[in-house]
């Protein structure tokens, strides 16, 4: 049996109070949960299908998710994908997946979706601990973007990661690039802004979070206007693609970016992420509709 430090299961225990287990296989999920009570684990739910899960997600409110991959009743990347678009309290709960093989391809698909870990099987308790530990005590950033949402992908966030910064806002410390970023990504989502509203609202929450600490210290009259013009939007409720669209591009000319690289680098990045935006949708969609359908059953039959 694997010793735990009883300071770090009593520190485990904290976290898990509520966990939700997707799983086809009842015996393997019967088997995961037990090695979950033997660390901490309080109420654990086992579900064998992704809608009925993400009810059970509603409902439940978990602190962890533990899901397969895919199989004839359970798709896994499709059940994070709706789960990180739903207006859940657990939208962002950690969620790690369980595959058998993992292919890269196959991991990244599942890094895109916006799951924090993976974990082969068969797996040791060192290894299910080690998942654990990350996701539930090395968080990483929140990110809300046109083409993704999930916790930060780069993995270095977490404190772990000791080699040179690869990414130009970390290498150069430069605050101005990471708000040309911000600024960037703004205007890639500006596609997103009538088809999905919710994101949009997100995204452009996430940047502003970038840009408003920045507003002081870059100092220039046009930008500081724009970041007001757009704070005073969504206070009011009237932020619209067009008003958006203008602020963007006043930022943008008071940063003196390129213009045309923006755009570019705007387009680029929308294009990428066209396709995945599209299977989001379909899926939150999907799954969306059973859950709504299920509520109404359930409120029939009460």
């Amino acid at each position: 049996m694997f010793a735990l430090d009883p300071r770090l299961q009593a520190k485990l225990r904290m976290h898990l109070s509520r966990v939700l287990i997707l799983e086809e296989n009842t015996a393997y999920a019967r088997m995961l949960a037990d090695m979950l009570r033997c660390i901490g684990a309080d109420n654990i739910v086992v579900e064998t299908d992704d809608r009925a899960a993400l009810v059970m997600a509603r409902k439940l409110n978990p602190q962890l998710i533990l899901i397969d991959y895919k199989n004839e009743r359970i798709d896994g990347i499709a059940f994070v994908k709706a789960l990180r678009r739903s207006d859940f309290a657990c939208r962002k709960a950690p969620v790690i997946m369980i595959k058998a093989e993992v292919t890269p391809a196959q991991l990244s698909e599942a890094r895109n979706a916006g799951v924090h870990e993976m974990l082969r099987k068969p797996f040791a308790w060192q290894d299910l601990m080690s998942r654990l530990e990350n996701v539930l005590f090395k968080t990483r950033d929140w990110v809300e973007v046109a083409s993704y949402i999930g916790p930060d992908r780069r993995r270095f966030n977490t404190g772990d990661y000791k080699g040179a910064k690869k990414r130009k806002s970390e290498a150069d410390g430069s605050q101005r690039v990471a708000v040309e970023e911000a600024v960037r990504l703004l205007k890639a989502s500006l596609e997103l802004f009538d088809d999905d509203g919710e994101a949009m609202m997100r995204t452009v929450m996430q940047q502003m979070a970038v840009m408003v600490p920045a507003a002081r210290s870059i100092k220039e009259p046009r930008f500081l206007a724009a970041v007001t013009a757009i704070i005073g939007d969504l206070k009011q409720h009237v932020l619209t693609k067009e008003r958006l669209a203008t602020q963007v591009e006043l930022m943008i000319k008071a940063l003196g970016m390129n213009k045309s690289s923006g755009n570019q680098w705007a387009h680029d990045l929308f294009a990428k992420g066209m396709a995945d935006q599209e299977t989001d949708r379909l899926a939150a969609q999907r799954l969306s509709e059973d859950v709504a359908l299920s509520s109404v059953s359930n409120d029939s039959a009460a």
